[in-house]
């Protein structure tokens, strides 16, 4: 588990991030664009050395107010501010505003430099070349939807944590939680101080926590379901009960019933507020407790012939499957 205070535990402040690769998604993305090019990340007065305005990557002339002229076209920009095309802006519709910058701070700045800009989900690159190529190539799993492949972390803003399972999720996993303003959470998936090596050690067991792999919790868009979405509607609690005797509700299908509650898979006629397991056999019940728990999905067993809810707002102990 990475250190969740503000300093490493021999008292150093945490590390500089210096450059930093991300991929941002929201509801507008012109305006996720235009919020970080007004922070004046690659100088005051920095114009594109080089500009693209199409798919095909066709050159335009690079201005001062190269986002305005072209934000709202509907065709992909990628604006570069280095020879080497490492330092970029760029805006693909309908899908990610990827940014390539100089950052001064440590991750609590960083959190805080992300609650000024409207996004919902964010995916930041690694920091280390070997990931990339060499001895230890590593491709992590992700969010999927042109977002980065894991690496050093990722983040949320306001909705965006509904593409999580639950935002129990959130306190589950081996990681470091930063939150900022604006609902703002920055997930960090392994210590800055680290070698290649030793940093991909830690977060690999985050990253399969937090995908869309069958263990994962993050819900991608548009889900795909591996599970019929089956059971009983209550119309007065608007809860979906499923029944389970005999068997171990498997990880995927416990995210396929969050992703059903997202969505209102059921249809506008039939609201889901919440998906209810029922289990006949109490002791069933009770070994799926703590299973369901960061789901936020309910767990309901049969005592005494009257229905009975046994999960609560606290995370219930261990008791093994």
């Amino acid at each position: 588990m990475i250190d969740l205070e503000n300093t490493l535990p021999d008292g150093r402040r945490l590390m500089a991030l210096g450059r930093i690769a991300v991929a941002f998604s929201g509801p507008d993305l012109t305006a996720i664009a235009r919020t970080i090019w007004e922070r004046r990340l690659w100088g005051e007065n920095a114009v594109p050395v080089d500009l693209t305005v199409d798919i095909e990557g066709t050159p335009a002339t690079p201005t001062p107010d190269w986002l305005r002229q072209y934000a709202d076209t509907g065709q992909t920009i990628a604006a570069f501010f280095d020879s080497g095309h490492y330092y970029k802006l760029v805006i693909e519709p309908r899908r990610v505003v990827q940014a390539t910058f100089d950052f001064e701070g440590d991750p609590s700045d960083l959190v805080e430099f992300l609650s000024g800009i409207p996004f919902e989900v964010a995916s930041f690159a690694t920091r280390y070349r070997e990931w990339r190529k060499g001895a230890l190539r590593y491709r992590g799993p992700g969010f999927g939807n042109y977002h980065i492949p894991h690496g050093w972390a990722c983040a949320f803003k306001g909705d965006g944590h509904r593409n999580l399972v639950s935002r129990r999720w959130l306190e589950t996993g081996p990681w470091r939680l930063l939150r900022g303003p604006h609902d703002t959470t920055l997930v960090q998936f392994h210590d800055l101080d680290l070698n290649a090596a030793e940093a991909l050690q830690q977060a690999r067991p985050a990253h399969e926590h937090m995908g869309i792999r069958p263990e994962g919790g993050y819900l991608q868009t548009p889900y795909l379901y591996r599970h019929d979405i089956k059971g009983l509607y209550d119309e007065n609690r608007r809860v979906l009960k499923i029944v389970v005797l005999g068997r171990t509700v498997p990880a995927v299908e416990m995210r396929d019933a969050c992703a059903a509650r997202r969505d209102n898979a059921l249809g506008p006629e039939q609201p889901i507020d919440n998906v209810a397991f029922i289990f006949p056999d109490p002791a069933e019940a009770r070994a799926h407790l703590p299973r369901l728990w960061p789901y936020e999905l309910e767990c309901w067993t049969i005592i005494d012939g009257v229905e009975t809810r046994l999960d609560t707002d606290q995370p219930p102990e261990e008791t093994g499957a």
